[in-house]
């Protein structure tokens, strides 16, 4: 059977249980500042990945001009690993530079999310953002639906000392991934994407056109390689964005619990 549109802009459940478990099996761990035998999450992925494809090594100097918008394991990692693609091209950690006047026409005004605090890590093939925030560090953007998502303070306060975990361990845990982040449905619509249309070079995703918001439909046949930066300004000028947030779990059904719409994103209503 066919994937279905509700997979790749990960349907309720699906995007319920990423947001909740992070990036992997040290989602949960204590923070970088802890004992060395806590697992580091980009160790991790160099290890069970390999090194990023199609990759760009960053200099140091470079690295430095953001010395105080990410915190330094990222910049060490783009410095010793550069900046690439993994898992065939479906998620690709980035150049956060372009990606500044996205931020900027998505949050302009809004009163918690500040874009000059924002910047883009990582994202996806088909159009979602991982964003590190300086106050609120985890943001995700999903273009596809017009989303942001912002997992509580208590997500990165370790429960037992009620200390905030560190921020290098924050961002490996937000920007590194395993061979298991996305489900069968999705890498297979990733193959067929990539056997119809060809695989994806740096700065490319893969997008549906018409879009999924004016009516699209979720089909290789639809689907056209296009220009990163200047297809996510595009999506999101479509719609307005929501602030969403989990409801508390309700298993079986939603064991991580449901989302929900917060606030619209932007300047505060009237």
């Amino acid at each position: 059977m066919s994937p279905t549109r509700r997979t790749v802009i990960g349907g309720a459940a699906g995007l319920a249980a990423r947001l909740t478990l992070g990036a992997g099996p040290a989602a949960a761990a204590p923070d970088a500042a802890a004992p060395a035998s806590e697992p580091d999450m980009f160790t991790y992925m160099i290890k069970t990945l390999g090194e990023p494809a199609d990759a760009s090594r960053v200099s140091a100097a470079e690295a430095s001009r953001y010395a105080d918008r990410v915190p330094p394991a990222l910049t060490r990692f783009w410095i010793e690993h550069g900046r690439g693609a993994y898992l065939d091209g479906m998620y690709w950690i980035c150049d956060p530079a372009p990606f500044d006047p996205l931020l900027e026409d998505i949050f302009n005004g809004d009163p918690e999310f500040n874009p000059a605090e924002m910047t883009v890590v990582a994202y996806t093939a088909f159009g979602s953002l991982r964003v590190w925030h300086r106050q609120r560090r985890k943001v995700n953007v999903d273009l596809l639906v017009n989303q942001v998502f912002n997992p509580p303070a208590s997500s990165w306060h370790d429960s037992k000392t009620g200390q905030p975990y560190a921020e290098d361990f924050s961002v490996a845990n937000h920007v590194a991934i395993v061979r298991t982040q996305y489900a069968a449905d999705e890498t297979a619509f990733l193959k067929a994407a990539i056997a119809a249309h060809g695989r994806l070079r740096r700065g490319e995703v893969y997008g549906f056109f018409p879009a999924l918001q004016l009516g699209g439909r979720y089909r290789v046949e639809a689907v056209q390689r296009v220009k990163a930066v200047e297809h996510f300004v595009f999506l999101a000028q479509l719609s307005p964005f929501s602030l969403v947030g989990l409801t508390p779990p309700e298993p079986p059904a939603h064991p991580y619990g449901r989302t929900e719409v917060v606030r619209q994103i932007g300047p505060a209503q009237p």
